[in-house]
């Protein structure tokens, strides 16, 4: 049973958010990524990491069973979408595997043999739409974001209205069907392949913030119920349909999980609580979190 992180360093070097929230460099999710793999390894399961060669040297400090080093910029792909260091990352496996963000905590194995023993055809995080995000939030990511999409959708045959616009949160994706995965990577890649060809593709991604969140969980939601798959949701639609995001504070955390939003991540008193429960839960990881903050930070 393996899981996968992944890190694409491009986006990093022109991230607004990078100046807009006052913290050194990305260097930082480190702390996340480095929890977030102990706690998968202490269930039991594998966890790899596919990233680029910028990172290789700070990211070995994780105990990661297997590092691929991957060229996330060869295939022209506009760093205005983040996401595609994930989607890349996919398309290069071929066996069962659950792809968790660097902010995804699993603290209870929830997904336990689901995926990989074909009880289901792939998992998600959960469901986003006007019953499960904020009416002002659902509206700017998905509704008003899929506006420069619309003649790519028409291209590939991808018919919105069979399912309207909503999205799977992909901070958790995860694939057994093969083929099925297949499909939706080369779905995104064709679409983000040809935006990126866009002469204002800068004006683009600033004007509609949510381009990723269509590229990548809009298409995962399309591709998966058009096929009529078994999908495992971590957090299932019946549970926190109605309560906005509400879900977060209570659901989630019962459950065992925990989906870190936005950049809390760098935050002060976040990176402080995930140190502290490092050194709790995994003490023999101190001397690594000391020697990445001595020479990184």
């Amino acid at each position: 049973m393996r899981y996968i992180h992944s890190i694409w360093s491009t986006p990093s070097i022109d991230n607004k958010a990078k100046q807009l929230h006052n913290y050194k460099d990305f260097n930082k999710n480190f702390y996340s990524y480095f929890f977030s793999a102990l706690l998968i390894k202490k269930m039991g399961y594998e966890i790899d990491l596919y990233c680029d060669e910028k990172s290789v040297e700070l990211y070995s400090l994780i105990p990661y069973n297997n590092i691929h080093i991957v060229d996330f910029d060869n295939e022209g792909i506009s760093h205005k979408f983040w996401m595609w260091g994930k989607i890349k990352t996919q398309s290069l496996i071929n066996e069962p595997y659950v792809h968790i963000d660097g902010d995804v905590f699993f603290f209870k194995d929830i997904i336990g043999n689901k995926i990989f023993n074909g009880e289901y055809d792939s998992v998600v995080q959960n469901v986003e739409n006007s019953y499960t995000m904020s009416l002002d939030g659902f509206k700017i990511y998905y509704p008003n974001s899929s506006t420069p999409f619309k003649k790519y959708f028409d291209k590939y045959g991808i018919k919105w209205s069979e399912f309207n616009i909503q999205g799977y949160n992909a901070g958790v994706v995860g694939f057994h069907n093969i083929e099925l995965k297949n499909k939706y990577i080369d779905r995104v890649t064709k679409i983000i392949g040809d935006l990126s060809k866009e002469t204002n593709i800068n004006e683009i991604a600033d004007k509609y913030i949510g381009i990723n969140v269509i590229a990548e969980q809009a298409l995962l939601y399309h591709t998966l119920n058009i096929n009529k798959t078994k999908i495992l949701e971590i957090l299932p639609y019946e549970i926190i349909k109605n309560t906005k995001l509400k879900w977060y504070e209570t659901i989630a955390p019962d459950l065992g999980f925990c989906h870190m939003l936005g950049v809390s991540k760098y935050r002060n008193d976040i990176i402080l609580a995930m140190k502290n429960k490092i050194n709790k839960m995994f003490p023999t990881q101190t001397e690594t979190l000391n020697k990445f903050e001595c020479k990184y930070l």
